[in-house]
């Protein structure tokens, strides 16, 4: 389980995210709803330990610090990839796996998001829907039990949400808990058990 006790991020006199709790459950799929600068990207951030909360403490299966994050993965909305590589090398570079268990994650990775046909192609000559494929891909190269995503749906076309909907339901099935940033509450129905709406830093509702 993943608690979140009394969150808070400020940049300057702004406060961006203001004494927010959760917790996600194992198995959970939890969707987190805003507007943009609503803090939600913020507060996904803190709690996959990648920014550094002002107040409060995140807490993963009883662990803190660099034992908690090491069971998260975390899919960032900006795309952060060796553009002068192919896909295939970027999920190898990326990877915190080695051996079989490495190339077996890899083809399981490709064949889920339907990128067979661009594998070997440079990121830099790919749409910005098939970097976002690859983007998620890269996040999934390790082991981990809770998945954290900003928006991955976002400049997204119809087929590849598809893909990344099957993935997100294939991975909940293995026991793998999420929480998912978006602004559209029905992009995410099919896949979520709760949903936390956050306005001005704050959780409403």
């Amino acid at each position: 389980m993943i608690e979140a006790k009394g969150l808070v991020k400020r940049y300057g006199k702004y406060t961006a995210v203001d004494n927010a709790s959760l917790t996600l459950e194992k198995g959970e799929i939890v969707a987190l709803l805003g507007a943009n600068g609503s803090g939600k990207s913020t507060l996904l951030g803190m709690l996959a330990m990648v920014l550094k909360p002002d107040e409060g403490e995140v807490i993963v299966d009883g662990l803190k610090g660099k034992p908690a994050k090491s069971k998260i993965a975390y899919v960032p909305q900006d795309i952060v990839l060796f553009e002068e590589l192919t896909v295939l090398e970027n999920l190898y570079s990326w990877s915190s796996l080695k051996g079989k268990e490495n190339i077996e994650r890899a083809e399981y990775l490709i064949n889920e998001l339907e990128m067979t046909d661009f594998k070997r192609k440079r990121v830099d000559r790919l749409s910005g829907g098939q970097r976002r494929r690859v983007n998620l891909a890269v996040a999934l190269m390790g082991k981990y039990d809770y998945l954290l995503l900003d928006e991955p749906l976002a400049g997204i076309d119809a087929h590849g949400g598809e893909c990344i909907e099957h993935l997100l339901r294939a991975e909940k099935e293995k026991g793998c808990s999420m929480i998912v940033t978006e602004h559209n509450p029905t992009v995410l129905l099919p896949l979520t058990d709760r949903f936390l709406r956050i306005e001005g830093g704050h959780f409403i509702g």
